[in-house]
Order: structure tokens, then sequence, then C-alpha cells
């Protein structure tokens, strides 16, 4: 069978990675595959793997499947080909006001990573068949560097760390987890906060600052640490294991391979409940925050005018910072007083890695 691989898998952003996971897992069970690269931002690689580069220097006259990695507005269906497949994401809920629908309806298949995501393609009226595959990562990375760890000062590495890895957008929550902090705990508290996102550092903290002021709780204030340059495969590695629970309570959310990476180094990730990120992470290994439906109001789209999402018409879930605030003592209290329930959360995460392995997802998507 001969198998053709179309995804921005060239993009140097998260977009890129997962089309880059995608290609090696359908690799393992297709050895007959050509790639060919499309773009969605001017920012791309400048080197990529060898499985990659063997994809690229592929071509076959015909084609029995084609995959499509893109976002839904993108899809393309070609009648000569015998199966059209569609691996998407959706960070919000509710397309029936979207175009898109008639491009996946279009489709023979339509994969996406979670539960949530399927739901919401079927009330917005795709009819296609929708198969729930979740996103692959490289598994064996995290195997070979499980103990790899990056230092941060003495004082700090005697905390427990909270952290996050997100971008500055206003999806990810960023200051709902700042001020969860500051009111979940006092400044006897031996704990940290650590945020890896993609802005600039200083003007981070003075808009935290701003926040903190506003809040009015305290004179003095443990200051978060801020990492935002960028950092190599196995020095994220390193983060994860540096550090000791992992937060996101975003609005929205897919896979979220920052989530999925916590949760397999045995980081019990707390999350946003009604999020892609409950197929993986629940209340046994991690900790779900509740949330209630809101509709998309944002000034900051993440894709273009031209595509018809991301607004009011769709909706997305507002974390409740109280019930995050209640986790994250949850999760302290527990650590320092009930090891043995503490340390099973981590071992449940831990044991669970091998279900987002380049073969398993590889398998389940050529079924």
């Amino acid at each position: 069978m001969n198998g053709l691989f179309i995804a921005p898998y060239r993009q140097n952003d998260g977009w890129g990675f997962a089309a880059t996971d995608y290609l090696k897992a359908i690799n393992t069970q297709m050895q007959n595959l050509s790639a060919r690269p499309i773009y969605y931002v001017n920012n791309h690689v400048s080197t990529v793997s060898d499985t990659v580069l063997n994809c690229e220097n592929k071509s076959f006259k015909e084609y029995d499947i084609v995959f499509q990695k893109c976002l839904p507005h993108s899809m393309t269906i070609d009648k000569s080909i015998k199966k059209n497949v569609g691996i998407t994401m959706l960070e919000t809920n509710n397309l029936s006001k979207s175009m898109s629908v008639l491009n996946m309806n279009g489709m023979d298949e339509i994969c996406v990573p979670s539960t949530q995501e399927a739901k919401t393609l079927k009330h917005s009226g795709v009819t296609t068949n929708i198969k729930v595959i979740s996103q692959p990562i490289d598994t064996e990375l995290f195997k070979k560097n499980s103990n790899r760890k990056i230092v941060f000062n003495t004082l700090i590495d005697s905390t427990f760390k909270f952290y996050t890895i997100a971008e500055f957008v206003e999806r990810k929550n960023l200051f709902d987890l700042v001020a969860a902090f500051r009111l979940a705990f006092s400044n006897l508290d031996n704990v940290s906060l650590v945020i890896k996102t993609n802005a600039n550092s200083n003007q981070l903290s003075s808009q935290f600052d701003k926040l903190k002021q506003n809040m009015g709780t305290h004179k003095y204030q443990k200051k978060e640490i801020i990492i935002s340059e960028r950092l190599s495969d196995v020095d994220m590695i390193g983060l994860h294991n540096a550090c000791d629970c992992f937060v996101l309570p975003s609005y929205g959310e897919s896979f979220c391979r920052p989530a999925a990476e916590a949760l397999v180094l045995g980081k019990t990730p707390i999350v946003t409940d009604n999020t892609g990120m409950t197929d993986f992470i629940n209340n046994d290994n991690g900790f779900l925050i509740r949330s209630r439906k809101c509709p998309v109001i944002t000034e900051q789209k993440t894709l273009s005018d031209v595509f018809d999402i991301y607004n009011a018409y769709e909706h997305w879930y507002r974390p409740d910072i109280y019930h995050l605030i209640e986790n994250m003592q949850k999760i302290y209290t527990m650590y320092k007083k009930d090891k043995q329930s503490y340390i099973r959360k981590q071992e449940l995460g831990i044991n669970s890695i091998d279900q987002f392995s380049y073969e398993n997802i590889g398998k389940k998507i050529c079924d």
C-alpha cells in the first residue's frame, strides 16, 4: 500500500512538532510513505530527521491513502484516492457555523485526539466517520532521559515547584494560574511557581506584578520563575523533571503535548475539565478543574480571519479558580503528609507512557 502524508511538519511550532510525530507514527506501519509539507506560518525548521527526509524522497505514481494533518479548512478530497483521511485538532467547541464542516464531510475519515473533539464535530454536523486517536510523542526519548534534570538555584530547588509550559495567549489563562498560586499559599509555604513561555520575561513579570498589586493581598510576594529562552527537547524533559506538579488552567485545549509529557514523567497534572486533556488525565493520575461553558470572545485570535473559526458562535470552558486553588493545595498537602497516595498518582502517570508511542498510535491510524 502506498501512502501520502501532507502536513506542516517543517514548521517550527506545535503544529510542526505534532505533524512530525504523526508522520513517524504512520511510518512504523507503512513503509511506502511519501511526505509533502504545507505551511501556515513563515517559521520553519532548517533541519529535519532522517525519517522525514526518507519520506520526502519517496514518490509513487499512485496512492492508496492520503493523510492530511491540517486545519479543517485545508482538507481537500481526491476521488482518485481510495481513502482520504483528515487528521486535525480543535481548541474550541461548536463549528456548526463554519464552512469547514463541508470540507470534513467530504473526507472518508477524520481523526481527532480526544472524545471532546469528536463530540464537537458530531454536534457541529460532521457525518464522516470520526476516529478518536491520541497524538503520538517520542516515548523512547523520554525513557532514555528519565533522569535528566535542569538545576535552579538552591533556594528554588528546595521547594515544591508548580509549573506550566504554555504560550502567553489568553486561552492558556496564565493570569488565573498566578492569581490562584498567590491565593492558595502564604509566603511561609515552601512552594514555587515556574512558567515556561514564549513571552519576554521582563514584560511578563511586570504584568504579573501589576496583577498581584491589583489583588492587594500581600506586600511581599514570591516572584515567579519565568523561562522564556528556547530549550532543547532533552532540556524540556529536564524542566519537567526539575519540577513537581504541572498546571494548565486553559480555556480550550486539544491534546496538549506538555500535559502528556508531564503525565508520563509523574508530574500529576492539574488541568481543565471538558478539554481534550481529559482523555489521558483524570482524578486518579492527576486533578481536573471544574469548568463552565462560555463563548469564545478574544482579542488574540489564533488564526487568520481567512478561517471562520475562533468566534463567539463557538464556546470553550472557563476553569473555576477556586477549584484550581483547592487542587493545588490538595497536591501540596498530599506531597507533605500522604506520600503513598502521592506516589500512587505518579506511578499511574508514568505507567501510561506506551499509549502515546509511535507504534501504538500508528497502528490505530492505519487500522
